[in-house]
């Protein structure tokens, strides 16, 4: 007889064996994946996850080379315009990414921490001229997104045909200004919004192209700032303790360049020393063609020379879409309210009123008027609003459908249960 044979039984599981598990872990999936798919997946990607795939693998590497080659729209920041752009970037570095994108149109999150002046040669530096010379070897860049003040005035002089993405802005704004802090606007700059917080600024010339304009800190150096000032397309005008010129007669551009802004939506001047009654005789001229008719925000602060007729006339002219009004103290005045009493006019979409409203920086800061009129900001000297209980119950009246009602500084207000008719207040701090 032959040696017994053994009798090997099989069981069957549903569960892999570790080799199996392991193989399949060990199989790469992303290079059996097309160049078309791979180019699909890097649109969701960050640019520099897409960069560092670059070395992984061939596959990847060609396709990365030809999303790049096709790719329109980049953003150096992921999305996040709050931050920086990676660190690390030369000149020669930063021109040899961009030669990969010849196609490029627009060029987001281009917001370098630092940026020298000047090339050095020999030395491998991250400059203005370098930025400068990459963006020009993109024939089909239509623009930019920066923050940085030399390199817009940069691009504004050599590459005027490029526009300024999203919100321009700059991060390095204080107060007191910074002298190294310095703009020249171009007439007809490509820019729908400019954001400057302390900057020294030259003046502010016709940009027909112009949305929203905010100024914060911001010293005007000419004599008359104003003299070209047209921005017909303007939206938003923000001025907020500028230092500018003392004189109230250079503010008239100013203010008669607002008034042709037929879509001006909010207007805010904190510590604007403009002539006292210009803005009605302003409204008087333009209001047949549409002058301050379109405000729904309408923010009068520290304006030493502002008068209530100044502030009525803005209110009346824009009483059809006005949502919000922030009135300084020395206009929050019985006679403001009885006087838009009896001009019988309706607020329909009126919601919030502060009265007696100061800036949030005048509240805060800890220098005394002296030294704010020694960086260059207009002397005001603000006294508390002298509205009482029967300027209260006008409110009221004029405006039927407020929400939202602020009081600072108001020492007359006795008796809030008189400002409403009809109405028992309750629980009143």
């Amino acid at each position: 007889m032959g040696p017994r044979r053994k009798n090997m039984k099989v069981y069957s599981t549903s569960r892999e064996s570790p080799v199996c598990i392991k193989a399949a872990e060990l199989k790469d999936y992303m290079n059996q994946l097309s160049h078309e798919v791979l180019c699909h997946i890097f649109r969701y990607l960050p640019l520099q996850d897409i960069m560092c795939m670059e070395c992984l693998s061939r596959k990847l590497k060609e396709a990365v080379i030809l999303y790049l080659r096709v790719v329109k729209v980049v953003d150096l920041c992921a999305g996040r315009w709050w931050e920086y752009m990676p660190t690390g970037f030369t000149d020669s570095s930063f021109l040899t990414l961009l030669k990969k994108m010849p196609d490029i149109e627009q060029l987001y999150g281009l917001h370098p921490r630092h940026l020298d002046r000047r090339r050095v040669r020999g030395y491998e530096a991250f400059s203005i001229p370098g930025v400068l010379e990459a963006l020009q070897a993109c024939p089909n860049l239509l623009g930019v997104e920066t923050s940085h003040l030399e390199l817009v005035e940069a691009i504004w002089t050599y590459m005027p045909q490029v526009h300024i993405l999203g919100k321009f802005r700059n991060r390095n704004g204080a107060f007191p200004i910074p002298p190294e802090n310095k703009l020249k606007i171009p007439i007809g700059a490509k820019i729908q919004t400019l954001h400057l917080v302390g900057v020294n600024v030259p003046d502010i010339p016709c940009i027909p192209m112009l949305r929203h304009l905010y100024l914060k800190w911001v010293r005007l150096t000419k004599p008359q700032p104003f003299k070209d000032f047209l921005c017909n397309s303007l939206r938003t005008f923000v001025m907020r303790n500028c230092a500018g010129p003392t004189n109230s007669l250079k503010y008239v551009p100013l203010v008669t360049g607002l008034a042709s802004a037929r879509n001006l939506e909010h207007l805010e001047l904190v510590r604007v020393p403009f002539l006292g009654g210009l803005i009605q005789h302003v409204v008087e001229d333009s209001w047949r063609s549409g002058g301050f008719r379109n405000l729904h925000t309408i923010v009068l602060g520290a304006c030493k020379n502002a008068l209530e007729v100044d502030l009525g006339y803005l209110i009346i002219t824009a009483a059809r879409r006005l949502h919000e009004v922030r009135i300084q103290p020395s206009l929050t005045k019985d006679g403001v309210f009885s006087a838009l009493k009896m001009a019988e006019l309706e607020f329909p979409q009126f919601e919030t009123l502060h009265l007696g409203y100061v800036d949030e920086f005048l509240l805060q800061c800890k220098m005394i008027n002296a030294d704010l009129v020694k960086y260059g900001l207009a002397d005001v000297v603000e006294n508390p609003g002298i509205i009482t209980d029967i300027g209260m119950k006008a409110v009221n009246e004029v405006f039927s459908s407020i929400k939202y009602l602020v009081i600072y500084n108001c020492p007359h207000l006795h008796n809030p249960s008189s400002w409403i008719t009809g109405i028992v207040l309750t629980n009143m701090c």
